[in-house]
Order: structure tokens, then C-alpha cells, then sequence
């Protein structure tokens, strides 16, 4: 295969160090270890804001120019036969990646579906957040439950339908936002399911592909049960370990609609012994295979 390799290396939270996780993975060797699998590399190609982007008013609208630029370059990946593989700091980076495939597809806005691995649902609104955190919200924002300039500012229009995001290991919503997404129709695959025999991921996988164009994979770190990356801030129990969401992740990548890979949320700064980094280099080498196969 040949991969695009796309970083999104800004971040606006309390963790901030999540902005120098893209570099940590890079660093890590996922590069070096596509080409030694025979795959052609790309990149890797940097989101970069513009000086007048930069002194722009307001953090969220930063973080909407920052998705309109990694929108161009998902696009542009995509428009020369290049699997975008995106890393980056923050789980809003989803809404760019979503905006990139939309503006890549012939004919134009074509259905897009979304697999959320994530320990968290981040599907809450400014009206349904405990914490106001913006990366609590992309799911949300995707699928046009609120902030729709900053949607539409990153590239994507129309939003999402909620029946096309397929949410895989959350454990850990709010009260508020689980009850968003019960009424939306998101579909749900518990942790059972991913250390069983996979059978409900499949269905969910079976379903999303009969209905949507293209499909864009997210990947949170903290998706992994809270023994495996025991130094990350938002940390959950009773998730997957690495070895069974690397093999859930290669069970989703096979299927052909996948269109691009997004890994976010690693910071080396609170690292222990590169654990964190290297639990993710495995369940993302899972997905390659997957895909390659």
C-alpha cells in the first residue's frame, strides 16, 4: 500500500503535551517499520497555521483552521490513491479528517461512516459537558449536534448522519451525553464484545458498509484498558488490552470501504518507559495489517 502520513500536531487542552504526541510515534519508528512491511510512505506532511491564523482570536477557532488545513491534506492524499494515516494530538482532529474525505470523494459529498475507538464517547455539547473540554466533543460536532461554524470551518458540510458512527470500547460517558447518544442511534460494540469473538463488531461493520461511501477509523489511545497506558490523564478500566483491540482494529481495517486511519491523544511527556507509545505502535500495527491485507 501506499500511506500518507499526516500529523496534526496542535493542541488546545489542559494536556497539552498532547501536541508533541504525533512526533513521539514518528520518533518510535511506525514509519521505518511501513517501509520494512513493504509499503510505500509518504510524508510525513504537517498541519501548519498561517501567522495571521495564529494570532487569530479565540482557541476553538484556531483549532477549525487547524482542521481546514489537515481537510486539504487528507484530501489531497486521497486524490493520489495515498491511505491517509493521520496522527494527531487531539480527537477533534476527526472532524478534519472527516472534512478531507468528503471534499476527496467523485461524485461530492459522499456518505461517510465513522468507527469511534475510544474510551469516551466524545459526543457532548457545550449544553451536556461536565468538563467544557473541546476534545469531548467531535462526535457531536461531526454528526451537526453543535457548533456548526466550527463544522463548517474545518470543511465539513453536511454533517455526518449519527446512525453512521459505529462507537467500539466506550465505557465512560457522561450522563447527559449518553442520553445524546441514545436518542441519535449511535451504535455501540461493548469491550465484551472485542475480547470475545468479535461477532457484534462484525454485524456493526456489516451494516456500515452496506449503507456509507467511505468510512474514517479513530483511534484513542485511552480506548486501552487502563493497565496498558497507566500514565495517560483520562485513563478507564475494563477496557481491551493491546493484543485484542490490535485484532478487532485488523478486523475493521479489511474492510474495503476503509478510507483513513487516525491515531490521537499520546503524550510523551507523561510517558512511563514509552508504554504508552509502544502499546499504540501495536494496536496500530493490527489496523496496517488489516488494511494491507
Amino acid at each position: 500500500m501506499k500511506f500518507a502520513v499526516i500529523t496534526l500536531p496542535y493542541s488546545m487542552e489542559t494536556d497539552e503535551g498532547t501536541a508533541a504526541g504525533p512526533k513521539a510515534l514518528l520518533q518510535a519508528g511506525l514509519t521505518d517499520w511501513l517501509r520494512e512491511q513493504g509499503h510505500d510512505v509518504a510524508g510525513p506532511f504537517d498541519v501548519k497555521l498561517t501567522p495571521d491564523e495564529e494570532m487569530a482570536y479565540g482557541a476553538w477557532n484556531k483549532i477549525g483552521f487547524a482542521n481546514a488545513h489537515l481537510a486539504r491534506l487528507v484530501s489531497e492524499a486521497a486524490k493520489a490513491q495515498a491511505f491517509p494515516l493521520l496522527l494527531e494530538s487531539n480527537c477533534y482532529g476527526a472532524i478534519g479528517a472527516l472534512a478531507g474525505l468528503q471534499m476527496s470523494a467523485t461524485p461530492p459529498s459522499p456518505r461517510l461512516g465513522m468507527i469511534w475507538i475510544d474510551a469516551h464517547g466524545d459526543c457532548n455539547t457545550p449544553e451536556t459537558t461536565l468538563s467544557g473540554m473541546l476534545s469531548g466533543m467531535p462526535v457531536a460536532i461531526a454528526t451537526g449536534l453543535c457548533l456548526d461554524r466550527l463544522r463548517k470551518q474545518a470543511g465539513l458540510d453536511p454533517p455526518m448522519i449519527p446512525h453512521d458512527v459505529v462507537m467500539v470500547g466506550v465505557r465512560a460517558n457522561d450522563p447527559l451525553e449518553q442520553e445524546l447518544i441514545d436518542q441519535s442511534g449511535i451504535e455501540m460494540v461493548p469491550v465484551e464484545d472485542l475480547k470475545g469473538d468479535c461477532r457484534q463488531l462484525c454485524a456493526a461493520m456489516n451494516r456500515l458498509s452496506s449503507t456509507v461511501d467511505l468510512i474514517y477509523v479513530h483511534f484513542d489511545a485511552d480506548a486501552l484498558d487502563q493497565s496498558e497506558v497507566a500514565s495517560m490523564r483520562l485513563t478507564e478500566p475494563n477496557g481491551p488490552k493491546r493484543k485484542e483491540l490490535a485484532a478487532a482494529l485488523e478486523i475493521i481495517m479489511a474492510y474495503p470501504k476503509i478510507a483513513a486511519f487516525g491515531i490521537a491523544d499520546i503524550n510523551p511527556e507523561r510517558d512511563v518507559d514509552g508504554q504508552m507509545v509502544l502499546a499504540t505502535l501495536e494496536v496500530i500495527k493490527g489496523g496496517i495489517t488489516g488494511a494491507a491485507g
